[in-house]
């Protein structure tokens, strides 16, 4: 009998999935198709792919005859989905509650079988808090577990577009309190300190309001945020633990205006090699060379990746002119998304007290 199977069925977005099929006949074609509604659009994906001589097949190593994409992909049915309504760009639900419901389909020599694969922007438990106290205003994400959390500001990827909450839900779900920060306008890279007042109350609000771990608040940023991460990093470096800056979408200038060697803490940069944040993130490099940088710094810069960091497992397509493209922005966003865990982690150990650079 025909059977599709997910390990990991219902899970966080970020979590690795496998994919399988048994009780095809041997040496057979299988169609495969996803559909996932995705903020009130239907996105979908197909390939055929051969049964191997047990009838059985396995994403993570199967090449496509046909379809969408054409390497093997263990998540390559959501990689390479695209909206029926060309025009949508949206990936995720209003609500970051609301989970990710992928129907996967096979079919061959007239057998048919389905699943669900579950996706979640955030565990159950956490919590979304909204925040209007003394002008301060933003989404505050609490991790389920009562113990001492460090903390994350999350950034907009621009100044007019709405928070990333998706990303906050995420962080906490990764065991970090996280404030989605809302502002209308992103300070100029010539500003002052006095210009930044307000990113400066929200870190203190946060150390004030919950305590976490280390005194730790890293601070996270896309396209027009990763620019104003790195400003608030120069200007706040006693305020900042971490700065993460992803795709930053300013001309580079070299060299690079900001005293970045001035940031108090470790900072990651991402971008694609095929982006003009690649360029902006080497004048920051050799900066920070030639002073002598204190802390980690790490720079990932991903071949063949144009624009669409994200985290990872969802679709691609926006972002990508061919199917190879579409799995290596896939692959550039797993990869980068561990990266910055990891980096964050070590990050908060870095922070205790008594650990060099405290």
């Amino acid at each position: 009998m025909l059977e599709i199977k997910v390990d990991f069925p219902d899970a966080l977005i970020d979590i690795d999935r496998k994919i399988s099929i048994q009780g095809a006949p041997a040496q057979a074609d299988v169609l495969i198709s996803s559909k996932t509604e995705r903020a009130g659009h239907v996105w979908r994906s197909q390939i055929t792919v051969k049964s191997d001589a047990s009838g059985a097949v396995d994403l993570a190593t199967a090449t496509p005859s046909a379809g969408s994409y054409e390497e093997p992909s263990a998540m390559g049915l959501l990689y390479a989905q695209q909206a029926e309504n060309a025009s949508t760009k949206e990936l995720f639900p209003n609500s970051v509650h609301h989970a990710l419901h992928t129907e996967l389909e096979v079919s061959c020599e007239g057998q048919t079988a389905q699943t669900v694969l579950t996706q979640r922007l955030a565990q159950d438990a956490v919590q979304r808090v909204e925040i209007r106290e003394n002008g301060l205003k933003g989404i505050l994400f609490v991790p389920a577990t009562s113990a001492e959390h460090p903390a994350m500001v999350v950034l907009k990827r621009q100044a007019s577009q709405p928070l990333d909450e998706s990303h906050a839900a995420l962080y906490a779900s990764r065991g970090y309190v996280t404030l989605a920060l809302d502002y209308e306008h992103t300070p100029a890279i010539d500003s002052n300190v006095e210009q930044v007042a307000y990113f400066e109350q929200a870190f203190d609000w946060l150390r004030e309001k919950v305590s976490p771990k280390h005194h730790f608040v890293g601070l996270c940023g896309y396209e027009e945020g990763a620019e104003l991460a790195v400003l608030l990093g120069v200007l706040l470096p006693n305020k900042v633990s971490a700065v993460l800056a992803c795709e930053p979408t300013a001309a580079v200038q070299n060299p690079y205006p900001l005293a970045v060697e001035t940031i108090q803490g470790p900072l990651l940069l991402a971008s694609g090699q095929d982006h003009s944040s690649s360029a902006y993130h080497q004048a920051i490099g050799e900066r920070l060379q030639q002073h002598g940088f204190d802390y980690n710094f790490q720079w990932y810069d991903f071949e063949g990746v144009a624009a669409g960091l994200q985290f990872s497992h969802v679709p691609t397509t926006p972002h990508a002119n061919s199917a190879a493209q579409v799995l290596k922005l896939a692959q550039a966003n797993k990869a980068l998304w561990f990266s910055m865990i990891g980096f964050l982690h070590q990050a908060v150990a870095e922070a205790a007290p008594g650990k060099a650079n405290d």
